[in-house]
């Protein structure tokens, strides 16, 4: 035996994974595609939700108070 054949093989750290190439999972391309919308759908609300706090705020500090 030579020892390339000996020597131990190459540690890939962990499991190797197992892909199939070819293999199309429709449900999990809805579902992935569900979650990015969600996420799209909350950072539009988020930042909508940042603009209208900073208007407010810059609306109360620009005007003084009426009751002072």
């Amino acid at each position: 035996m030579s020892e390339e054949m000996m020597a131990a093989p190459p540690s890939g750290g962990g499991t190797p994974r197992n892909r199939t190439a070819g293999i199309f999972h429709p449900e999990g391309s809805e579902a992935t595609r569900q979650m990015r919308e969600q996420a799209r759908r909350r950072r539009e609300a988020e930042a909508k939700l940042q603009l209208h706090l900073m208007q407010t705020h810059n609306k109360h500090t620009e005007s003084p108070d009426p009751v002072l």
